[in-house]
């Protein structure tokens, strides 16, 4: 009896033992649910970043169902000689009308997307992967996002979200920071970022100091005097200096602006100058501004000051000068080269329309003199004559450059 007693104990003992070899425990079999779970779950990074970019409403060059402009580059979008895709995705901005997609795709993806959460928006600014992967479709996500808040301006609630793609200098800088402008951007970041990395594209960035701002008013005094820094940056610190204490900068402002005025190459950098001369309007600046509507040699300038007079409401000053350029007795100007820039005439007054515009504009002034209307008006009929018997009308055909038709693979 005790021997089959004991033979049951040992056959229940083995019984128990396998069962628990068998049965992993409550512990054992949570610890391996949370293992499997993410494997379960996983999606190839190139996949889910597709889900992602369609999220953002961008579409991919390879399902384009119309013929597009590829500038010589299979697989690649352009536009006024620009590259407009990004690794072989085009934005919503390019995509939500039906110039690129029939509108039977159009209809089908529904674009524009809504937009999304401001979380959901800075979880796509994954910079760390990028730096550590270098993913282009990654890349592509971050420049699209940070477009969407520009474009559609919506609310930053913290700027630091979006300067980390800036630290990350992944050739977003310029974007990040006109994302930022006047939404979060603040002198001080712009200070500090400048004295990490002398970046600069900060220079456009840079406002004039306010009360209590000693320190970066004391950052800007640094920099007017850096000579390492060309005449141009140096103008814009100026600038800033100015707008805050005119009376005090003046006469320093001032003279910067003749000494350096014919030592700059580029054309913008000209023009801010005498936007400056313009709205400081004595003697001396509107003789250098007339001198420049006569004599720079390059077009766009000469536009520019045009329509810088007509922004600061300026006319009696300037108007001999005025309709002098109508009746084309000034120097020769040539118009640097732009996309799709359409040819001119020899004798053509290439500044036709900027001219009419501005006179047009002037006429308008209650308070102009007998002579002064009557010189507008002379001006105008100048103009209207010449343009009327040299202009040779712009094509609007097609875009220069080869187009692809595209035969996209079947949507999955």
């Amino acid at each position: 009896m005790l021997l089959t007693h004991r033979v049951l104990i040992i056959l229940l003992l083995c019984t128990l033992g396998c069962s628990s070899q068998s049965q992993p425990t409550g512990t054992e079999r949570e610890r391996a649910e949370k293992t499997a779970a993410p494997a379960a779950s996983q999606k190839i990074p190139s996949e889910s970043y597709k889900e992602i970019l369609y999220e953002l409403g961008a579409y991919p060059v390879s399902k384009l169902s119309k013929p597009y402009n590829n500038d010589g580059h299979p697989g690649q979008v352009y536009s006024m000689g620009q590259r407009k895709d990004v690794h072989g995705w085009l934005s919503s901005s390019w995509v939500d009308n039906n110039r690129y997609r029939t509108k039977s795709k159009y209809k089908r993806y529904g674009t524009p997307k809504a937009l999304l959460s401001y979380e959901r928006y800075v979880s796509f600014l994954d910079v760390e992967t990028y730096q550590r992967t270098k993913d282009p479709l990654l890349f592509a996500i971050i420049q699209f996002t940070l477009e969407d808040f520009r474009n559609e301006k919506l609310e930053i609630k913290n700027p630091e979200d979006f300067l980390k793609v800036y630290h990350a200098k992944m050739g977003l800088d310029s974007l990040v920071l006109r994302t930022l402008k006047g939404r979060g951007l603040t002198s001080r970041m712009v200070a500090d970022l400048y004295q990490q990395y002398q970046d600069p594209l900060l220079f456009h960035y840079l406002t004039p100091p306010e009360a209590g701002q000693g320190n970066y008013k004391a950052f800007l005094e640094h920099l007017l005097a850096d000579q390492k820094i060309d005449a141009a940056q140096r103008f814009v610190v100026f600038t800033q200096l100015y707008q805050a204490d005119k009376p005090t900068h003046l006469a320093g402002y001032k003279n910067f602006i003749f000494e350096n005025l014919d030592q700059l190459p580029d054309r913008f950098d000209r023009c801010q100058m005498y936007a400056a001369l313009v709205g400081i309007g004595d003697h001396e600046s509107v003789e250098a501004v007339n001198h420049a509507l006569l004599n720079d040699p390059i077009a766009q300038v000469r536009q520019f000051l045009l329509r810088e007079l007509k922004r600061q409401n300026q006319f009696v000053e300037y108007i001999d000068t005025i309709h002098l350029l109508s009746l084309g007795k000034a120097e020769k100007c040539r118009l640097e080269p732009y996309p799709n820039m359409r040819r001119h005439q020899p004798d053509e007054n290439i500044l036709a329309e900027s001219l009419e515009t501005y006179l047009n504009w002037a006429k308008k002034n209650q308070t102009l003199s007998p002579q002064t209307k009557r010189k507008i008006l002379a001006s105008l009929q100048v103009i209207s004559n010449n343009f009327t018997n040299s202009f040779e009308p712009r094509s609007f055909g097609s875009v220069q450059g080869p187009f692809e038709a595209n035969k996209p693979a079947q949507d999955k």
